[in-house]
Formats: C-alpha cells, sequence, structure tokens
C-alpha cells in the first residue's frame, strides 16, 4: 500500500516529516484504520442522494421541489448544498488523511490536524518510553482489527496515544523491540 491512502505501512518509501533527522527512519506510517471513516461517508452519501430523494417524495404527493421554489431559488438552493455536501466531505477527508502517527528507529510522533489551519506535533524519544499498551474493545475493532495504542513516558508529555489504528499488536510490539533495542545498547 502506498503513503497515499494507506492505513498501516511498515518501513514506507518517500515519507518525511518536520523534524526529521538525517538518520532517522521511519519504521512504522500510521492512520485511523478505514472503518472509522465509514460514518462520514455515509453522511455524505446521504447528503448526495438528499435531493433526488427530496423530489421523489415530493412527487408522490404531485408536487415538485420546481412548483415550490421558484427558479432562481432553485439554482442557489443546489450550488450551497452541493458546497455544503463538498465541504462536509472535504473537511473529514483531510482530518483522518493528515492526522498520521509515526514509529521511527530514534522515536514515536503524533501529528494531528484540527480543521484546516490547526496542528499539534507530539513526539517521545524512545529512551523515555515506560510502558507501551494496546487495546481492542468493541465489535467492530474486534471483527476488524484495529484499536489505540497507549505510550507512557518519562517525560513532559505523559502519554501519546495511537487511535483507532490497524493491528494495535504489531505496533505496540515493533515499539517494545525497538526500547528492548536501545535500552540494551545504553547499558
Amino acid at each position: 500500500m502506498t503513503p497515499l491512502l494507506g492505513a498501516f505501512i511498515k518501513e514506507p518509501k518517500g515519507v518525511h516529516f518536520d523534524g526529521q533527522d538525517n538518520a532517522e527512519q521511519i519504521l512504522l506510517f500510521l492512520r485511523q484504520h478505514y472503518i472509522v471513516n465509514l460514518r462520514w461517508v455515509l453522511i455524505t452519501a446521504l447528503l448526495i442522494f438528499s435531493r433526488p430523494m427530496l423530489d421523489f417524495l415530493l412527487g408522490l404527493g404531485n408536487t415538485s421541489l420546481a412548483q415550490i421554489l421558484p427558479p432562481n431559488y432553485h439554482l442557489v438552493a443546489n450550488i450551497l448544498m452541493s458546497l455544503f455536501t463538498f465541504g462536509y466531505f472535504f473537511t473529514n477527508f483531510l482530518n483522518w488523511y493528515f492526522n498520521s502517527y509515526l514509529v521511527t528507529n530514534k522515536r514515536v510522533v503524533d501529528i494531528d490536524f484540527y480543521g484546516l489551519i490547526h496542528r499539534r506535533f507530539s513526539e517521545a524519544p524512545l529512551r523515555n518510553i515506560e510502558d507501551v499498551t494496546n487495546q481492542i474493545s468493541g465489535f467492530a475493532q474486534v471483527i476488524f482489527h484495529f484499536g489505540d495504542v497507549s505510550i507512557q513516558t518519562a517525560g513532559e508529555l505523559r502519554e501519546i496515544t495511537f487511535e483507532n489504528v490497524p493491528n494495535p499488536d504489531r505496533v505496540q510490539d515493533t515499539v517494545s523491540d525497538l526500547i528492548s533495542k536501545i535500552k540494551g545498547e545504553s547499558e
């Protein structure tokens, strides 16, 4: 899977982030599981098909939207509904696409985007990580095998959480192996 739309990518090619060191390699590139997008994708589909459904339902009563609204308002209503639908879809897609989690050979990184203009970048060096746990709970998470990975640190930021990532057990195992390697080299 390419980094373009992937949710779990081992050693991605062509992926870089702000503040990445020259010798730093990205080992895991993660996004939330695809299934968490189902809600806003279904709402977008409902918005797209709401206009034809409204016309159909009004047609059952021997009327139409063209009879209710003047022609000029009809065009404006279509444009506004299209813009709203596109904006809803685009904002949700960008939030999913740009919220990413990285595991490198030196640290773990959590990049969160809120809306279109706010970004939060959290990181924890591997040597500061004290505990890594994963949690899968709920029917959908068990069936589609995704969940949360909580990383406890000794630094200023007490916890980094990778939310709804695919294969949380593999993520936990990778981070734990890296921590063991780092702490084994320093002793």
